[in-house]
């Protein structure tokens, strides 16, 4: 499910270029239950070596102005968030916490809670097209000359879509506690060019991602957790959050 909030105010939210963290901090301030909020924040759910906290949000969406020499951003309320998560607990949690509360605190920024929709994300056809809400990230380790480097992946490279499929995996098997079918699976760009390549940086660490449009094919329930827990990696810092442009059955 998907959790659209509208965020409101008198006056500008001026933001620093890097604050996926605040978004994130506000998801998890709103999420009242203590055990809940605690297993998101603190563990997140095994799945081998790697803890994924099923969760994803978007970028703050709304008419911004860049304050460069400040290395500021400037948004005019309102504005739009998107957040979303296959567990019904983290959507209903999040969402009595912003109404009852219906104030938050983006960094230096108090905003009043204008309006908080539920989107039902299911999926009934075998391919959708999906516009990036935040960037798309896959990426590996790598070794060179015995030093190790962080190698993120084009949509154009045939490792991209390998990936993503692979990460999907994992979520539906968290999610429904069976193994995924990835046969049919596919991702592709579809509207996608150098200018959506968003180099980001979170709580000092470069991260690299895509926007734009993408076509999925494969089993509907399979494209629905791609919609609940988002697409590709580091989805609980601010990426993979997508929403559906087109949906249809593929023969």
């Amino acid at each position: 499910m998907q959790l659209l909030v509208t965020l409101t105010g008198s006056r500008e939210i001026v933001l620093p270029f890097e604050h996926n963290h605040l978004l994130q901090a506000v998801i998890y301030h709103h999420i009242e239950q203590p055990t809940l909020r605690d297993l998101l924040h603190n563990q997140g759910f095994a799945f081998g070596k790697r803890r994924f906290k099923l969760f994803a949000f978007s970028r703050l969406m709304g008419k911004f102005r860049v304050l460069g020499e400040k290395g500021e951003i400037a948004f005019t309320p309102p504005c739009r968030l998107v957040v979303c998560s296959p567990l019904l607990a983290v959507v209903e949690e999040m969402a009595k916490g912003l109404l009852q509360q219906g104030q938050v605190r983006l960094g230096k920024n108090r905003l009043t809670v204008g309006s908080v929709e539920v989107r039902d994300t299911e999926v009934t056809g075998n391919c959708i097209t999906v516009r990036m809400l935040s960037p798309l990230t896959v990426y590996s380790t790598l070794e060179n000359a015995g030093k190790s480097f962080t190698y993120y992946y084009s949509p154009f490279e045939p490792r991209f879509a390998e990936l993503v499929g692979e990460n999907l995996a994992r979520k539906y098997q968290l999610v429904f506690g069976q193994s995924a079918d990835l046969s049919g699976f596919s991702i592709a760009p579809v509207e996608v060019g150098k200018q959506d390549l968003k180099v980001v940086r979170y709580k000092g660490t470069i991260i690299k991602g895509w926007m734009g449009k993408y076509r999925l094919t494969g089993r509907p329930k399979l494209l629905t957790v791609a919609l609940d827990a988002g697409l590709g990696a580091k989805n609980s810092q601010g990426f993979g959050c997508c929403e559906v442009v087109e949906e249809r059955q593929k023969y």
